[in-house]
């Protein structure tokens, strides 16, 4: 079975092809217009494989916690092809995929951070084998190690040195730091061909409310105008 894996969690743009023998990828650093390089990558990535959209058999996607907007561009993209394929779509956590991505493997419990901005991070703990341990939260960086303790081997991801800094000021043991400018898009494959998707559903991972805040009605601007 062919997994096709869509990443725009961040200021970048992944996907990749696994299953059957082959494994490609393509990412390029993007800040803006996600959603109109989206397919376009994905045609580009087909193409090179010689692979027709038809013979994809399954759907992985990125679901965050990260870009608010990001997240919904992969999600609403990764649901739609599903729909019109006609083949199940799996959501992977960001945090998931950060454990997945270390390139040697850990002899021990995995503690994965992104910088959630606001003095937060976002955090879960994995075992070797991918087991979690710590399901995904947000916090700050001391009540994160309060936590996890001295459980994790080692910590990677943006909020990585975050939580190792907090570490050393604090007195704690400062375990190894993988600071991991980007996830690999072939574990994200990986992952969403093991998934099951009855458990792995493709909704995004919002682990604290959007920044943006609807604003307040203005008092009378809805009024009915008076009658002539």
């Amino acid at each position: 079975m062919l997994t096709l894996a869509l990443d725009t969690a961040n200021d970048r743009i992944a996907v990749a092809l696994a299953g059957e023998g082959r494994e490609t990828m393509r990412a390029e650093a993007i800040s803006r217009g996600h959603a109109e390089r989206l397919f376009p990558l994905i045609d580009e990535l087909l193409a090179s494989a010689g692979v027709e959209i038809e013979s994809i058999g399954r759907i992985a996607v990125n679901v965050g916690p990260g870009s608010f907007t990001g997240i919904r561009i992969a999600v609403a993209a990764a649901r739609g092809l599903g729909l019109a394929l006609g083949v199940p779509v799996v959501g992977i956590d960001a945090l998931r995929l950060i454990a997945a991505s270390l390139d040697e493997p850990v002899d021990g419990p995995v503690l994965a951070a992104v910088d959630a901005r606001r003095g937060e991070v976002y955090a879960a703990l994995y075992g070797p084998k991918g087991d979690l341990l710590e399901s995904p939260f947000a916090a700050d960086a001391e009540a994160i190690l309060a936590r996890v303790g001295d459980r994790a081997a080692v910590v990677a991801g943006s909020g990585a040195a975050i939580l190792a800094h907090q570490a050393a000021i604090s007195g704690r043991r400062v375990p190894p730091v993988d600071a991991m400018t980007a996830t690999d898009p072939l574990a994200l494959a990986r992952l969403g061909s093991l998934a099951d998707p009855a458990v792995a559903a493709p909704r995004p991972l919002y682990l604290r409310a959007p920044d943006a805040k609807p604003q307040p009605p203005v008092p009378g601007l809805l009024a009915r105008a008076p009658t002539p």
